[in-house]
């Protein structure tokens, strides 16, 4: 049966998932797309930092009515809000033999490209800083590799369009440690 290891070491880790919008500014937002690539140092079995890159988005399609020669013709709208941040995260994790439950949290960088398309396209670009929280649980297949499910709520509003892009990121994640 796989533990952890009470030594300190380095895990890096790879996560792909859902985005779940939770923010009423994208109500009619679908389920959309995550992914993270996360590299943290174990300080102990109980406890490691780290940082994480990753990528989520949404899509939305909208009837919009625009007025062309003084007639009323309704025009489809695709909109993406598409987020890549850069997080600094604290992990909390409890081994249970091959199992280790954890709880997270931090806070980081969010670099939020929001686009329009129909007859005409309009893109703005803007940022901000964030937190989340989210717990999880990995599973170690052997010694020093583990796959896992975990979750994570995210809070943070653009600067300057004040979009709230709260929402939920669901993932399964896979990693190794050394």
């Amino acid at each position: 049966q796989a533990s952890p290891k009470g030594k300190v070491e380095n895990v890096v880790g790879f996560k792909l998932g859902g985005y779940i919008p939770q923010s009423s500014d994208l109500e009619n937002f679908g389920i959309g797309g995550h992914g993270e690539v996360s590299v943290e140092r174990n300080l102990s079995q109980y406890f490691g930092i780290g940082a994480a890159i990753g990528l989520f988005q949404t899509n939305n399609t909208t009837n919009v009515l625009v007025s062309q020669g003084g007639t009323l013709t309704s025009v489809s709208t695709d909109q993406t809000v598409r987020s890549t941040y850069l997080i600094l995260n604290a992990t909390l994790m409890i081994p249970a033999g091959a199992f280790v439950p954890y709880v997270e949290g931090g806070g980081g960088y969010y670099f939020t490209h929001i686009k329009e398309s129909s007859s005409a396209s309009n893109s703005k670009d803007d940022t901000s800083f964030g937190y989340h929280a989210g717990a999880g649980l990995n599973w170690f297949f052997t010694k020093d590799y583990y796959i896992g499910l975990g979750g994570r709520y995210i809070w943070t509003k653009t600067n300057d369009l004040n979009i709230r892009l709260d929402g939920v990121l669901a993932d399964v994640n896979l990693g190794i440690r050394f």
